[in-house]
């Protein structure tokens, strides 16, 4: 039924045979070669499938989608199916279709198809076509034959992580990353603060509860060592809490707030009937109990001077 949907095949079909040897299936330029619809081993594909797609939308000047800069589609491992990219399959997956593709599994794609001249072709960082006006020049700047990723953003540093698997944004390992086997993530050279949990990258964003680990949205880590989208983060921040979701511990450094604190208590003493009032707290920051003079601006640590205590009781003086 897809199939019948589909009645154009492309413009040449390159594919490897059995002894490893990638050779020309097909070419509408051949004279002697004849199609018929019912020639399983030529893929047809929908006019829109085939159309090229841009990067700078109705600019029109640099081949890719809105996701990536690239000159190829990638072809779907399943259904046979053309997309510019893994994102651009998901969001036609979200569309109400009758007629729905599963996820494109970015490590299982096998063919690539050329913007440039249309051919199909096993996967490569440029076309095999010797009539493509790309002169073997690559389909992207950078391109990964393990995530099948191409993409040919300007002033763009990718590469790929062997120990997660995927490509990331940076230079590179050593150079401004490290991968921490502990959380199983690449870290910033630069970051001084890491505190490692194990895994920290394989569950949900405890905001949206979207995956993390594959996600291209910016990640923001905290003081704690949890991680959510950058976007969460704001929206979060936004209505001024400061706690970690799922620790609860500060989720940045807090000294200047709790300096306001401070000031705060000092300009509003409790009154008589309060004055003695003693509470048992418990510090969310560092972990430890204690009891604290009783005040209803906040219970300050007596350990770490944090204010994200808890109140366990209170006694009456």
């Amino acid at each position: 039924a897809r199939r019948s949907k589909r009645m154009t095949p492309p413009a040449s079909y390159y594919k490897k045979n059995r002894h490893g040897k990638i050779e020309l299936v097909w070419s509408s330029e051949s004279s002697s070669t004849k199609f018929s619809l019912d020639d399983l081993s030529v893929p047809l594909f929908s006019a829109s499938e085939l159309a090229p797609t841009f990067h700078d939308g109705a600019t029109g000047a640099v081949l890719g989608c809105p996701h990536y800069a690239r000159a190829c589609k990638l072809r779907h491992p399943s259904s046979g199916r053309l997309y510019t990219c893994r994102l651009c399959c998901e969001q036609e997956r979200e569309m109400p279709m009758k007629d729905q593709d599963s996820p494109l599994d970015r490590y299982a794609v096998t063919e690539v198809f050329c913007m440039r001249c249309g051919a199909l072709q096993p996967a490569s960082d440029r076309c095999i076509s010797p009539k493509c006006e790309s002169q073997g020049k690559p389909f992207s700047k950078y391109s990964c034959n393990i995530c099948n990723l191409y993409d040919d953003g300007p002033n763009k540093n990718i590469y790929h992580c062997p120990f997660c698997n995927v490509c990331r944004s940076g230079k590179g390992l050593g150079v401004d990353y490290r991968h921490c086997m502990r959380c199983n993530a690449c870290v910033s050279l630069a970051d001084d603060t890491h505190h490692c949990i194990p895994q920290s990258l394989q569950g949900n964003c405890p905001i949206c509860h979207e995956s993390m680990f594959q996600s291209t949205e910016p990640l923001r880590g905290l003081k704690c060592g949890h991680v959510m989208h950058l976007s969460c983060f704001t929206m979060y921040m936004r209505a001024q809490s400061y706690t970690c979701p799922l620790c609860k511990k500060s989720i940045e450094d807090m000294k200047d707030y709790f300096a306001l604190l401070d000031a705060a208590i000092r300009m509003q003493p409790m009154p008589a009937a309060y004055s003695a009032t003693v509470s048992d707290i418990y510090c969310q920051d560092c972990g430890k109990r204690g009891k604290v003079p009783y005040h209803f601006v906040g219970c300050k640590c007596s350990y770490c001077g944090s204010y994200n205590t808890r109140e366990m009781g209170r006694l009456e003086g």
